[in-house]
């Protein structure tokens, strides 16, 4: 009885010592899938969600690896990773750096990521733009646009109705700086202020900074009379601005929400930071861009896009979480800004009204210019005469003149 009792022991403890050794081995079967984030997305998003767990459950075989990287940081990080032989699986990209990254071979293709995805609720114009010499290296995850928001309750009390046009835009901003109101808010020190800020208002006038032509050539587009036009509306907005070149963001908004401002291009971001500030929600009211003297409203678009690095260790695994990622229920976890999906603004946080104009006008939003490896030597070369021109000390003509043959010269590197 005794000598039973042993083997039966033995045996009990043979299977506990061979389901232990599978379970270790199980466990060891487990593939990283290092994902380089910025610190704030993990933080506001990727962390409260549980991201990583959600992932792990639905895919056993991967162990999901965060590296938080500081914004300003997110390009140096990328290249430091590939340069020493340590590429990420996955990166999130800002939108005005991927050509640099396609160009100097940091990141890999997309194409079979992209095959998987209905790309008929996606922005055609950002997916295009991820596109290089017919691969996607980029798939756009946290878009933004920018849409008009502006506080009913002071232009009604100056005898305006609400603003549908540039036009009604400008003369709402003169009257309003007459009586002590800034038109709207914003730093000239931001190099992006020229194609983003005010700077993008220039799609409503049908035009940008620079476009391809039909034979693939990068133009730029300041020689022309839609861009002096522009320019001169814009110097008019600028002189009912605050002159404090040096602006920040942060108190720009702040203003708007003080009733110190009467317009603002609004952000996604803006409806947690700065929505909650006024003290009567009913103020602020939002309309897509306003139509421009060609009738066109355009919306300079933003945001971040998932690659893979050209020396991922894990690219099935990089592939899995992008392809996860993307699953419209699942963005809205993920994202900062807006979901690339449309139909993502069926789920939370993004089915709420305060969306609404941005899933209309995000339809309409592109680039402010074409995604290339001169992209920011552009925004720097602009900003310049951009800013000179707002504070008066160049003509509308100079200051286009100007841009168009310094941004050419640039163009012309990669024609």
């Amino acid at each position: 009885m005794k000598k039973g009792l042993i083997v039966v022991m033995a045996v009990m403890l043979m299977t506990t010592m061979l389901f232990a050794q599978g379970a270790t081995e199980a466990a060891s079967e487990k593939t990283p899938v290092r994902v380089m984030i910025w610190t704030s997305s993990y933080d506001e998003k990727i962390g409260p969600n549980n991201i990583e767990a959600k992932f792990e459950e639905a895919f056993p075989q991967y162990d999901l690896e965060f590296e938080l990287v500081e914004y300003e940081n997110l390009d140096s990080q990328t290249l430091l990773a590939h340069n020493t032989g340590n590429d990420y699986d996955v990166i999130m990209v800002n939108h005005s750096s991927l050509p640099m990254f396609v160009s100097g071979g940091v990141v890999a293709p997309l194409d079979d990521v992209v095959a998987n995805l209905d790309m008929e609720y996606y922005s055609e114009k950002a997916v295009n733009a991820s596109k290089f010499d017919g691969h996607w290296y980029g798939i756009p995850f946290d878009p933004d646009c920018r849409i008009l928001a502006y506080n009913q309750t002071l232009i009604h009390e100056l005898g305006f109705d609400d603003p549908k046009t540039t036009d009604d835009v400008l003369a709402i901003a003169k009257a309003g700086y007459e009586k002590g109101y800034y038109a709207m808010a914003g730093g000239l020190n931001r190099n992006t202020f020229c194609v983003y800020d005010l700077g993008g208002f220039m799609l409503c006038w049908g035009i940008q900074v620079y476009k391809v032509d039909e034979n693939g050539k990068y133009v730029c587009q300041l020689n022309t009379p839609e861009a002096v036009d522009y320019m001169n509306w814009a110097q008019q907005m600028y002189a009912c601005m605050p002159h404090d070149a040096n602006l920040d963001n942060t108190t720009a908004r702040s203003w708007f929400a003080q009733g110190k401002v009467l317009m603002l291009w609004w952000t996604p971001s803006q409806i947690k930071s700065v929505l909650p500030k006024f003290a009567n929600r009913e103020d602020c009211a939002f309309a897509e861009m306003p139509l421009g003297p060609t009738g066109v409203n355009g919306s300079a678009m933003g945001g971040y896009m998932w690659s893979m690095g050209s020396g991922a260790q894990n690219p099935e695994g990089a592939k899995a979480f992008i392809e996860w990622a993307l699953q419209p229920e699942t963005q809205g976890q993920i994202c900062r800004g807006l979901p690339s999906d449309s139909r993502a603004y069926d789920y939370a946080p993004y089915n709420v009204p305060e969306y609404d104009m941005f899933r209309e006008q995000i339809a309409k939003a592109e680039y402010p210019v074409a995604l290339t490896s001169v992209l920011t030597k552009v925004f720097d070369v602009w900003s310049v005469p951009y800013a000179k021109c707002m504070m008066g000390e160049l003509t509308p003509e100079e200051a286009c003149a100007q841009g168009y043959k310094e941004i050419q010269a640039l163009l012309d590197t990669i024609n």
